[in-house]
């Protein structure tokens, strides 16, 4: 990006393995704060890792080692209120190892018990295991130490990251469209599994009978008691704002949707949200990640239909991270927005940012853009019982990287959550009062193409890759 500062990465690490991993931290360094990286003598500032007997502006801390696949992160020290998982002798953090730590999602990998969809359960993420709180975005803390360190060596850089959409904070309005059916016997049993939930399952009596008279009032009406999209292109329309909506293109599997892109309902309801200028995109199945090619599959179903998809997001966020990013590669897609959890809020890899994750197998970054997911409607419920604290919580969470951030992260309201027959009507209200507050909300296109360019720019291509090996033994983290 000409006219932007430039860095200098110079790295002598103990290994390849280690240097690449710390190019690529550094890249999210750069990619945050808009500089341009280069390999060369004349850029404007050189920041030093490990002894290269080379003067550089900054001297970063060197304490990073990789560690077996198989072994998850060890317990933290506590280092100016910040988890370090990777202290040097002295205690000194090494900031670009902590930024792996976490992008990586390196702990992730050593879990075994997984929940009964297939997902680590956030109890066994790095900051479920260690009671770190979700809520902060460790990263870009860890990111906001190092450019205050970079910045005392180069005054004029901004002292706070450059956002691609000017000023003010962008994020991602997403809706996964789980039930989109017109099919009375199938919306029937819909509704009578969600009073269910409400009344057994979270002891909801009152959203149960929400439910039935919610349901019994959109009959009348003729509208469809479990599809709320209609509402939400009214609402954005009057807000002037673009979301992504995520489909499932084929229904293999008990656990997926039942409905098919031909139905009369579906392609209708794409339409509309295309025409009201929104992103569709693949709400991969169940089964997508169960055999090759089953994803790529997916979204070329999806394009066979009119609607070319960019990107998308797991169904049930079902995932273990280098298999879907694998699978994304091969589909041709440009980002995804499946790192988060469906009962939690907070930043899984730690990012109030977009990042490309990182590959293992081959030790440099996967070309696709993760998109943190960081808040779900439903997972308001279990933070707070008054549903007037509901809009606070999601856009404190949002805003929670303050100065050390510019947005670029995503929430996830379900259609279905807008006609009163699944959830708390109230949840709706606070999506509402989110998009209120003045913030800019755009597609996940828009953002994934913006950070695509940024981690360009810094440098993602000089990130040393190995060529496919086997699995066993490899390290990690």
């Amino acid at each position: 990006m000409s006219g932007w500062p430039t860095a200098r990465l110079v790295v002598a690490a103990p290994d390849p393995v280690t240097e690449a991993r710390i190019r690529y931290a550094f890249c999210a360094y750069a990619a945050l704060y808009g500089l341009d990286v280069h390999d060369g003598p004349t850029a404007d500032v050189s920041i030093g890792y490990g002894d290269s007997r080379e003067a550089t502006d900054v001297t970063l801390a060197t304490s990073y080692r990789p560690r077996p696949a198989s072994v998850p992160a060890p317990a933290p020290t506590w280092v100016d209120g910040m988890p370090c998982f990777h202290p040097g002798p002295g205690g000194e953090p090494d900031v670009l190892g902590e930024v792996f730590e976490w992008l990586s999602a390196a702990h992730e990998g050593a879990c075994t018990a997984l929940d009964a969809v297939g997902r680590v359960p956030p109890e066994h993420t790095l900051a479920g295991t260690h009671g770190i709180d979700r809520k902060v975005p460790w990263v870009n803390r860890w990111l906001a130490r190092l450019h205050a360190a970079v910045r005392g060596a180069l005054p004029r850089l901004p002292a706070a990251p450059r956002s691609p959409f000017g000023a003010g904070a962008t994020f991602v309005a997403s809706h996964d469209m789980d039930h989109l059916s017109a099919n009375r016997v199938r919306n029937s049993v819909r509704l009578a599994k969600n009073v269910g939930i409400a009344v057994a399952g979270r002891r909801d009596v009152r959203t149960g009978m929400q439910i039935l008279g919610s349901a019994a009032h959109r009959a009348v009406r003729r509208r469809p008691t479990t599809v709320g999209v209609d509402d939400l292109l009214t609402g954005e329309a009057a807000r002037g704002v673009r979301a992504t909506y995520t489909v499932v293109a084929e229904s293999t599997h008990r656990r997926d949707p039942g409905y098919h892109l031909d139905d009369d309902i579906v392609h209708d309801t794409l339409r509309r949200v295309t025409d009201h200028g929104h992103e569709v995109a693949v709400h991969g199945s169940y089964s997508s990640l169960t055999e090759p090619g089953r994803l790529a599959h997916e979204y070329r179903l999806l394009a066979s239909a009119g609607f070319p998809p960019a990107g998308g997001r797991q169904h049930w966020l079902r995932h273990r991270g280098g298999e879907l990013f694998d699978a994304l590669v091969q589909a041709g897609a440009q980002w995804d927005s499946t790192s988060g959890h469906s009962d939690v809020v907070g930043y899984r890899n730690g990012a109030a940012f977009p990042f490309l994750p990182y590959d293992v197998e081959r030790e440099r970054a996967h070309p696709v853009v993760e998109i943190p997911l960081v808040v779900m409607e439903r997972a308001l419920c279990s933070e707070a019982s008054d549903p007037q604290a509901w809009p606070a919580i999601a856009s404190d969470v949002l805003h929670a990287a303050g100065a050390h951030g510019w947005g670029g992260t995503a929430v996830l309201w379900h259609d279905y959550a807008f006609t009163g027959t699944a959830l708390p009507r109230r949840l709706a209200d606070a999506y509402w009062t989110l998009l209120d507050a003045g913030d800019r909300w755009v597609t996940a296109a828009e953002v994934a193409s913006a950070a695509q360019k940024r981690w360009t720019a810094a440098g993602v291509g000089l990130v040393a890759g190995r060529p496919e090996q086997p699995t066993a033994g490899r390290e990690v983290g």
